[in-house]
């Protein structure tokens, strides 16, 4: 599957405290990908199809894997014929001392022009944020069914203003002066969760909650195209009642959400 168009690349990578198996487990079958990223369905070895499930933060997407080395190594293409991109992603799991692994992922995103390396670096920093749930899920919830909470809320706001309204949201769930490690309760007018504030950047929120159910949601705002913003959640209800669950909470997140004026 050639694609002689100019690549240009964006990554991430980071330590996870757990062996290569429960890795590949969690980025190479449906459930365990489901259960911290997209929607996905993965059939196993090379030339297996991928179907990637986005909503509500882009289309669906098609794929064709293209390396399959359990446990460390995994890579899938979503074809794009020009002027629209072909995207190449890379999974690289490496064993580290102590039961540990090390988890980098590649976007080559071929296309021809200099516009496309902000498209990269945006999906590295895509990158950055999901392995950070890939850590927590592994670390917490591993095995565990799963729900999502997933919305996306426009802002009206330019993407120059992206680090004042994280600031905006962080102080509207009551978060403010939190760190990573820290126990939280969110304020009495947003949506009820409390556990243990797992990352806290200038764009991005990442919560481990155990009440009112076992759950992470990461929180972001987002250039949508570039010029405006996106207020995101991605979120995930874990155990056996997460279906129960799940219903409520979006319904929560997307009438909270569009209470908010963020942009003051």
């Amino acid at each position: 599957m050639s694609d002689e168009r100019e690549v240009h690349r964006g990554g991430a990578e980071l330590e996870i405290p757990a062996d290569p198996s429960e890795v590949w487990q969690a980025i190479a079958t449906g459930s365990g990908s489901s259960a911290w990223f997209f929607p996905t369905d993965i059939e196993p070895g090379v030339g297996g199809a991928v179907r990637l499930h986005r909503g509500p933060f882009a289309p669906d997407a098609s794929a064709v894997v293209t390396a399959w080395d359990p446990p460390h190594r995994l890579a899938y293409t979503e074809p794009g014929e020009a002027p629209a991109p072909t995207v190449a992603t890379e999974f690289l799991v490496e064993a580290r001392e102590q039961g540990t692994c090390v988890v980098r992922v590649v976007s080559g995103i071929h296309a021809d022009g200099d516009e496309w390396d902000h498209f990269a670096e945006e999906a590295g920093a895509g990158w950055r944020m999901s392995l950070l749930l890939l850590r927590a899920y592994v670390a917490h919830f591993a095995g565990l069914p799963a729900a999502p909470v997933d919305l996306t809320v426009p802002v009206a706001a330019p993407s120059s203003a992206r680090a004042e309204v994280t600031t905006r949201l962080t102080a509207a769930l009551g978060l403010t002066g939190l760190t990573e490690g820290d126990p939280f309760r969110t304020a009495p007018t947003a949506p009820p969760l409390a556990g243990t504030v797992e990352h806290v950047g200038p764009y991005f929120l990442l919560l481990r909650g155990h009440e009112p159910a076992p759950a992470l949601f990461a929180i972001s705002s987002f250039p949508m195209d570039g010029i405006s913003l996106s207020v995101n959640v991605t979120g995930r209800v874990y155990g056996s009642g997460a279906e129960a669950h799940a219903g409520p909470e979006l319904r929560r997140w997307t009438d909270w959400l569009g209470s908010q004026d963020l942009t003051h």
